[in-house]
């Protein structure tokens, strides 16, 4: 593969194709320096390395920046696969609501499990459940949830309750509920 795209630079350079797009005129070239286009990728090129002069340091620079980008792919797919790998675990965890609850146990530093144990004791897990006084996942009061900075949202919203929730138990306001 290394190869190939070395060769493709090598190609593109000696040949001097060289292509300025919109981008090249804001970034690259406002600062003195070239996009050269490759098959779906664009390489910049240093302005000291004019297209018609020094053809193999620009090859050699297209090469590493071609390894460069093709390294920042692979660990964008490694942190891609990395979060779905946290997705599936949140949930074989904690059910649906898995992942909006480790997240907003992380945002608000509670303990996942906690917030998933008091949601399971207040309503099943049902996003609509209501006793007739208090409604959601956490059974928030209406004027409790009011009171939260999620209060504009549906209070049968079941990632805002979760949220909620979290945000009152960094508040300190986590024996408002009977099942904590």
């Amino acid at each position: 593969m290394r190869y190939v795209a070395m060769a493709v630079a090598i190609g593109l350079l000696v040949v001097g194709v060289g292509v300025y797009t919109a981008q090249a005129a804001q970034g690259k070239a406002a600062r003195g320096g070239r996009l050269i286009e490759l098959p779906g990728r664009e390489i910049a090129i240093s302005a000291s390395f004019p297209l018609w002069q020094n053809k193999a340091e620009q090859a050699r620079i297209a090469y590493v920046a071609l390894q460069e980008q093709e390294r920042l792919k692979q660990e964008q797919e490694r942190q891609k696969q990395e979060q779905e790998r946290k997705r599936a675990e949140a949930v074989a965890s904690f059910g649906e609501w898995g992942p909006w609850l480790v997240e907003a146990a992380e945002q608000y530093g509670q303990d996942p499990a906690a917030l998933y144990r008091t949601m399971i004791c207040e309503s099943g897990g049902d996003s609509n459940a209501d006793n007739g006084v208090c409604k959601g996942l956490f059974q928030f009061n209406p004027g409790t949830w009011a009171g939260t900075p999620f209060g504009g949202q549906s209070i049968y919203d079941g990632p805002a309750q979760i949220k909620a929730a979290a945000w009152m138990w960094s508040q300190g306001r986590k024996g408002e509920w009977t099942c904590s």
